[in-house]
């Protein structure tokens, strides 16, 4: 790991042995870093003001457990990697969904794996060379396409992007329902409708 020492430091340093002057002069016309301690956590405890980076990861593992759910048919989890070496040595499982676009894998150490609510594999399927990169091959699941804009409430009751009549399908007593998109299509309206 990279030490640092702060400017003044070194230039006694430089001083002390006598160093050529431009090159005193060089380490004095340096920008200067801010450079923070790692927290007693370790890395993960490193915050942006908000979150942390271990905080960061443990909701993208429960958002992928979720996504994993949702679609089971599609998705599997395996202690050991297309060569059948354990993951990472052991201590770890791999996690994937096969989307329309391709595979989209994590890994996760075992303590999560009954989160994963997926199929069990001897060994996980061949890796198709993804990166984080192709994280957006996940929108190619059937039921999470992006959110449809440019819906209009009709005449108040009726959806402009599938037709859906809000009269037909709702039945509400007293209560105030706010829609500010399609119950049927989940359109966006540009309109909000507010019913009685």
């Amino acid at each position: 790991m990279a030490e640092y020492i702060e400017r003044e430091a070194v230039l006694q340093i430089l001083s002390d042995r006598n160093a050529p002057w431009d090159g005193y002069n060089a380490v004095k016309i340096l920008p200067a870093a801010d450079v923070l301690p790692i927290p007693d956590g370790g890395i993960g405890e490193v915050s942006d003001g908000y979150h942390t980076f271990n905080g960061l990861y443990y909701q993208r593992m429960v958002l992928f457990a979720a996504l994993v759910k949702q679609n089971k048919d599609k998705s599997w989890k395996s202690l050991r990697h297309e060569d059948g070496e354990l993951c990472f040595g052991g201590g770890w499982f791999i996690v994937g969904i096969d989307t329309p676009d391709g595979s989209y894998t994590y890994h996760y150490e075992d303590n999560f794996w009954s989160m994963f609510d997926c199929e069990e594999l001897a060994v996980a399927p061949h890796w198709d060379g993804h990166t984080e990169k192709d994280v957006i091959r996940l929108l190619s699941l059937p039921d999470v396409q992006p959110v449809k804009h440019g819906g209009k409430w009709v005449n108040d009751i009726q959806c402009s992007n599938c037709g859906w009549y809000m009269e037909d399908d709702v039945t509400m007593s007293p209560m105030i329902v706010f829609f500010d998109y399609c119950p049927n299509c989940g359109a966006k309206m540009d309109s909000e409708k507010w019913m009685n």
